[in-house]
């Protein structure tokens, strides 16, 4: 099944099993954000999900 973001990520990323890591990745984050309850070591809440965000698209 290919995703939304499948596209995105296979443009840059030619290892297909690290395309859909990848993309589980991204929708868990989005799907489940809200439930997330993590310490992020004196990082607030937006620079982490901004360090997520560059990882992903590195």
């Amino acid at each position: 099944m290919q995703h939304a973001v499948h596209p995105l990520f296979s443009s840059f990323c030619p290892d297909e099993d690290e395309v859909e890591v990848r993309c589980l990745i991204a929708m868990s984050v989005r799907v489940g954000n809200h439930f997330n309850a993590a310490d992020h070591g004196g990082r607030g809440r937006a620079e982490v999900m901004e360090l997520l965000r560059r990882r992903l698209l590195a």
